[in-house]
């Protein structure tokens, strides 16, 4: 079977005739804008009744078109109108057609732009929030801070020209202070703004305690979380192996349990990095392994030397939670510099492991800086300036 086009206009009595010159069109020319008589579709008693339409054909629109668009997943429909009296032929000119074709993909564009767009501002406002409750928390925590030292209302003012009326000159040229500039009015005056300064400090202090009403940060999600079962896993598995693998020494097993958390479910903070496992785990180790050598009682030499193993890597920016633990278990005693090694040697097999499983992962990335370029700034391998 053929089908035959034909620009005739549909009649009421010819139903059939109209269904299928749609579909012939439809199905022929599908990017054409195709216009229809709103009449005809109105007294169709096969469609609903639609008081929008009845008020525009009363104002004077005759014709309609729809033009189907779909940008970025959106779908929709552009309907264009025209009056009864306008040239059809000038409607379905090619430069005509080409435009509203064109002026659809734009609405089409705009209309899938709406959705990011509300989420943009939403978050926009978020973070101006948050900016403005931070400000408002640091300037309550200045003035209660300061206390009345910094108000200049709460300072004695003293008028300059009553203060020169009261000095009297002395033999050697001396002045005397007039009764409000007395030693002892200003001790008064400075214990109280003492007192409220103290008073300010506890209240502020109480006030940070309450906490910032922050909101948590958001779970992992579920296949995350099982990529970072398996990455713990196996990473501890190696490291159990090569344990016993070693003869007469034993790997510290505690820090690296905490050295799996930060390297598979915090694979961005700057704990996590190469740098600061393998510096920080150096520094605490020495530090540990020296207080051994103190007469020290064992309980002193634990927290000296963790607290002192925690104060140098903030110095140095090396900062590695499990290294604060090894120095805690290193300083109790009966391990050697060959431990030491053995504990250096488990974390770079531990960075390895992390590096290879976290980057299979499209949403991971594990380092995310090696830390190297900053040592080397920091000794002085700069590159010299060509002229």
């Amino acid at each position: 079977k053929r089908v035959v086009w034909r620009e005739v206009e549909p009649t009421l009595s010819d139903q059939s005739f109209r269904r299928r010159s749609q579909l012939a069109l439809a199905s022929i020319v599908p990017k054409r804008v195709v216009w229809r008589e709103l009449g005809p579709i109105l007294n169709d008693p096969d469609q609903p009744y639609n008081l929008r339409l009845q008020l525009a054909f009363k104002a004077g629109i005759g014709l309609a078109a729809g033009v189907p668009y779909q940008f970025q997943g959106t779908k929709g429909l552009v309907v264009y109108m025209a009056r009864k009296s306008t040239d059809i032929a000038r409607l379905k000119s090619a430069t005509n057609e080409q435009y509203l074709l064109s002026a659809s993909d734009v609405i089409g564009s705009i209309v899938a732009l709406r959705q990011p767009r509300q989420v943009c501002l939403a978050e926009r406002r978020t973070a101006k929030e948050a900016v403005r409750r931070r400000l408002r928390h640091k300037m309550i925590a200045i003035v209660r801070l300061g206390g009345s030292f910094l108000r200049e209302g709460d300072r004695p003012q003293y008028d300059i020209t009553n203060t020169k009326q009261h000095e009297t000159k002395t033999e050697k040229n001396e002045t005397t202070l007039p009764d409000d500039l007395s030693i002892e009015s200003y001790g008064s005056k400075a214990n109280q703004s003492c007192w409220q300064a103290f008073k300010n400090k506890l209240t502020m202090t109480a006030t940070k305690c309450r906490g910032a009403h922050n909101e948590p940060p958001p779970p992992m999600g579920t296949r995350e979380s099982i990529w970072t079962f398996f990455g713990c896993f196996l990473t501890l598995l190696m490291l159990l192996n090569f344990s016993d693998a070693i003869t007469n020494r034993n790997l510290i097993l505690g820090p690296f349990g905490a050295l799996m958390t930060l390297q598979y479910s915090l694979t961005a903070a700057p704990a996590s990095q190469p740098r600061n496992a393998l510096l920080g785990q150096a520094i605490s180790l020495s530090i540990g392994l020296g207080m051994t050598y103190t007469s020290l009682p064992t309980n002193m030499r634990r927290a000296l030397g963790t607290a002192l193993a925690i104060m140098c890597m903030a110095r140095t920016g090396t900062t590695h939670p499990p290294a604060g633990a090894a120095a805690l278990i290193i300083a109790g005693g009966g391990y050697t510099w060959g431990d030491m090694g053995i504990m250096i040697a488990g974390n770079i097999l531990a960075i390895f492991s992390a590096t290879v499983i976290n980057n299979l992962n499209v949403k991971r990335q594990y380092p995310t800086s090696w830390g190297l370029g900053y040592w080397y700034k920091q000794f002085g391998c700069k590159k010299k300036k060509t002229e």
